[in-house]
């Protein structure tokens, strides 16, 4: 396999990765909480917690934060696995 192929086969599997981790991110903030507006009468109808605008996106920006976090340090150690290397427990 040639230089290229293989850097554009990792840069798919990097995508896909971090693409995956927003997504679990996004699916696990809205599966929880909802946004006040008017479509849910400013949270009065919702039979989620209803969240400000603001507040909504900083929790969404934490948990993607931290699920990314996370799937890059279980990629990180599933690689070095792979390829023999020694890991590091704390």
């Amino acid at each position: 396999m040639s230089s290229f192929t293989r850097f554009l086969t990792h840069e798919a599997l990097n995508l896909a990765v971090g693409y995956l981790a927003g997504l679990s991110a996004s699916i696990l903030v809205s599966r929880f909480f909802v946004r006040k507006g008017l479509v849910n009468l400013w949270g009065l109808t919702s039979k989620k917690h209803a969240l400000s605008k603001d507040d909504y996106e900083w929790l969404m920006a934490i948990a993607s934060y931290l699920i990314g976090l996370i799937v890059m340090i279980a990629v990180n150690y599933g690689m070095k696995r792979l390829r023999g290397q020694t890991t590091t427990t704390y």
